[in-house]
């Protein structure tokens, strides 16, 4: 196999493509074809070279080898895509295939939070020992006929909206960060879960269901979306950490923080749009079925963007991580 094979008859095997790839590196300008050239031939010299680092990494091959990949690769970095290229690759490629990986996390994560909700809602509910705990029965009223309406009208909308939006941009990014931890992203998720179920029991305790749901459904739907995004982002970075399987752990853990930090940034946008719903639409004259149809109608837009955009080019190989010239060489684990 190439992986062992002896690095002086790899070299005599590829050693024409290694001259090219030289030859084309030293140049200044290169046109449309010999760029989609380059490229293929650096790739494949990357491969050769790591090949070859497993086996010899001291010898004369692997030095000469390393010389050319690393004139190509300042070659390739010395020549961006630019802002609208990068922009596109981001939305169109690195985003929505970070977000289709994570599918079954998330999945995960969305049934570990709303179980918890809805089991806290009917808990609290048919037991008013928890309810007084939370506080005083005026206290709980006023909470349910005053201030959870009031404080969606509180404030302007537009500086409304911009609160929200930094708040909720914060949590996720504090999620994705936090990830490798494992524990913080579990306990704010119950946390989040509990104090959304036992708002809900307040409000049907005296009476005022229809205004949980009237209230918190036009932005809860994508707002919570995004977060259990963030929440199943950083719970995948644990993962790579507990389990990197044939990589070292700190190569798992790296690529997988590579990956999921293009999910922490995208997020940032997604929750300014849902910040806008909270901000305009929740606490607007329109009626229900409008108010919650757009926050329902936005995050079906987020979960087909995933799925049409991202499955494809997860399938051809792109994680949302930087390219493997970018990215550096990683070492693969070995029993």
């Amino acid at each position: 196999m190439l992986s062992t094979m002896d690095p002086a008859l790899l070299a005599e095997l590829h050693g024409p493509a290694w001259a090219r790839l030289s030859t084309l590196a030293s140049r200044n300008t290169l046109d449309a074809r010999e760029a989609e050239e380059f490229l293929a031939l650096y790739r494949s010299a990357s491969k050769d070279l790591s090949r070859i680092q497993t086996v010899a990494p001291d010898s004369e091959v692997s030095i000469r080898l390393s010389s050319i990949v690393h004139r190509s690769r300042m070659q390739l970095t010395g020549v961006p895509l630019g802002l609208r290229g990068s922009l596109v690759q981001f939305w169109v490629v690195s985003l929505p295939a970070a977000l289709y990986s994570l599918r079954w996390m998330f999945l995960g994560v969305f049934a570990f939070f709303v179980g918890i909700s809805v089991l806290t809602t009917v808990w609290a509910y048919n037991d008013p020992a928890v309810l007084e705990g939370f506080g005083d029965a005026e206290m709980r009223r006023r909470l349910a006929e005053e201030d959870f309406v009031d404080y969606y009208f509180e404030h302007p909308s537009g500086f409304f909206t911009v609160g929200v939006w930094a708040n909720n941009a914060w949590i996720a990014v504090q999620w994705v960060a936090l990830g490798i931890l494992g524990f913080p992203i579990v306990f704010g998720l119950i946390l989040n879960a509990f104090n959304v179920g036992l708002s809900g029991a307040i409000m049907f305790e005296f009476g005022h269901g229809a205004e949980f749901f009237r209230y918190i459904l036009p932005h809860g739907i994508p707002e919570i979306t995004c977060i259990l995004i963030a929440a199943a982002a950083g719970l995948q970075i644990f993962l790579a950490w507990v389990v990197p399987g044939p990589r070292t752990r700190r190569a798992a853990l790296a690529r997988a923080a590579r990956s999921l930090i293009t999910v922490a940034l995208g997020l940032v946008v997604l929750l300014f749009l849902s910040g806008i719903i909270e901000g305009f639409v929740t606490p607007s004259s329109l009626p229900d079925v409008i108010r919650i149809g757009i926050g329902a109608l936005y995050t079906v837009g987020i979960v087909v963007y995933a799925i049409v955009l991202g499955r494809p080019a997860l399938r051809a190989g792109d994680t949302g991580d930087l390219s493997d010239d970018r990215a550096g060489y990683e070492v693969v684990a070995v029993d």
